[in-house]
């Protein structure tokens, strides 16, 4: 590993190089977009300009969504043009676009870098986020116990009930608990309840999010290097995976061969699923293993990150408005104690399903939407033409945030989606994994994200769960947290904690 000396050197090079290359390329990528409205820092084209950019890219999207609304507009992010689209027209002309003019993958392989961060046959057949549309979506009714019985055993063991006020480490319990509840249905028991496993998770998480954005900050030149210098990260986290994933991938195949492929007690689980994928004679390879290893690394990735934050705003927004726990926890108890906890009664909870919304509304949707790397020239309805290479979004978080769309859109409301579903009679349109033009957190259109039923269910179980078992409260005197911004996106304080106690009222 490079020492840090060698480290200290390459980074202030890297910057510098970065900085000329940005100044070099913002006037030629500028000339080229006469007919978009430019925004961003005073200073161009200079080396003031480029760090105003990198420390406030957000507010410049803020600030053209309210100058420019229902128009294209750009900033001239680092090595090329992100265009941000506003307005329900030119988000439709998104939505509707092919995926070989515009695409989502494409915009996926170069914001995670997946050239360097992955196999490139990983992103190039993403077979395994088929198991979350077609197997675990379509099957959650019946993996619903498993998934109930991890959330309240994952809760005992790490927010343990005691009579007096308990201080628990939000983000980290958070992460801990929907880490647990999602491998409970990614790799089964036992590997789900392994510490060192879920750590890993963790992780290879962590580790390919900072190895994409260093690698997303070097010029295109300099990437095949600064890649090789990083190259430690994941390759070690994936080995000390491929450890515990291996006896479990020989375990299942030994059961296979004496038992028949459909034997008694086969898990019906992620890992079954890439077993089955897998050419029989290449099942116990360590080609294979690394592979399997690598889709749960990545489908965990995707699954686990936006639902461990949503689950500690939503912690912290409870406790910053305990108002709403008596009604919430009312609706919560009616229905459990009629049909008790099932992916059917959860369904049936609309101010919790509301809350939860609302939460993700205001706190978890980052300032872009709906990326997509544009492939072919590309003209909108509007007239206006960008060019292949360029990168598109749609500023997700003011929408979310628009007086056009939201009353009070800077209030938190909990029960804003509760009251349009009955005022409107519209059952479906309002409900958390609903998306549109207005409510993005999962996307839009075919492209909208296939694991918003998941994550509903985890975040309406657990939820229930903590109203049904525990009292809430901050810290601090009662002031909520704030928030972190990484780049484009909102991410919950990782440092605070909440307070818990023991609640009277049996658990679900």
């Amino acid at each position: 590993m490079p020492s840090s000396t060698t480290w200290f050197i390459f980074s202030i090079t890297l910057i510098f190089l970065t900085a000329a290359r940005y100044i070099a390329d913002s006037k030629l990528r500028k000339s080229k977009y006469k007919n978009i409205i430019f925004v961003g820092p005073t200073g161009i084209g200079t080396v003031i300009g480029f760090f105003q950019l990198l420390l406030g890219i957000r507010d410049f999207i803020q600030e053209g969504y309210d100058q420019h609304y229902g128009k294209l507009f750009a900033i001239p992010t680092l090595f090329q043009m992100t265009i941000v689209v506003s307005g329900h027209d030119l988000i439709e002309d998104i939505r509707k676009a092919s995926d070989d003019q515009l695409s989502l993958y494409g915009s996926i392989k170069e914001g995670m870098q997946t050239d360097y961060t992955m196999e490139p046959h990983i992103l190039e057949n993403p077979y395994h986020f088929r198991f979350i549309h077609l197997s675990l979506t379509r099957d959650l009714g019946g993996r619903f116990p498993e998934l109930k019985e991890e959330v309240i055993a994952a809760f005992s063991e790490l927010v343990p009930p005691t009579d007096n006020w308990t201080t628990f480490p939000a983000w980290l319990t958070g992460k801990l608990v929907v880490l647990r509840v999602v491998n409970r249905l990614f790799v089964g028991p036992p590997l789900c309840n392994n510490s060192d496993y879920n750590e890993i998770n963790d992780a290879y998480s962590d580790a390919l999010v900072k190895t994409a954005l260093i690698i997303g900050f070097t010029p295109g030149f300099l990437k095949p290097i600064v890649s090789r210098l990083l190259d430690v990260y994941i390759p070690k986290t994936l080995r000390r995976a491929m450890k515990h994933v291996a006896p479990i991938v020989e375990e299942r195949l030994e059961k296979e061969k004496l038992l028949g492929a459909d034997w008694d007690g086969k898990s019906n689980d992620l890992l079954t699923w890439l077993i089955e994928k897998t050419p029989e004679s290449d099942k116990l390879s360590v080609t294979t293993i690394k592979a399997i290893t690598i889709r749960l690394l990545a489908t965990m990735f995707a699954a686990y990150r936006p639902a461990s934050m949503a689950l500690t705003q939503a912690l912290f927004d409870l406790a910053t408005f305990p108002v709403y726990i008596p009604e919430l926890r009312a609706e919560v108890e009616s229905i459990v104690k009629e049909e008790g906890i099932s992916k059917d009664s959860i369904g049936k909870m609309y101010k919790l399903d509301s809350f939860i919304k609302e939460s993700l509304r205001l706190r978890a949707g980052g300032k872009a939407s709906m990326p997509r790397k544009v492939l072919k020239d590309f003209t909108f309805s509007n007239g206006t033409t960008v060019f292949a290479g360029s990168s598109i979004i749609a500023p997700g978080y003011a929408i979310h945030h628009d007086a056009r769309h939201y009353s009070n859109p800077a209030d938190f409301d909990g029960f804003r989606f509760a009251r349009l579903r009955e005022e409107q009679d519209d059952p479906v349109r309002y409900q958390m994994v609903s998306v549109g033009p207005t409510f993005m957190m999962f996307g839009n259109g075919r492209h909208a994200c296939p694991g918003r039923f998941l994550v509903s269910a985890l975040l309406k179980t657990m939820l229930a769960h903590v109203l049904m078992t525990y009292d809430i409260k901050l810290e601090h005197n009662g002031r909520r947290p704030t928030d972190k911004w990484y780049t484009f996106s909102p991410a919950p304080n990782q440092t605070a904690g909440l307070l818990f106690r023991r609640r009277s009222a049996p658990s679900c």
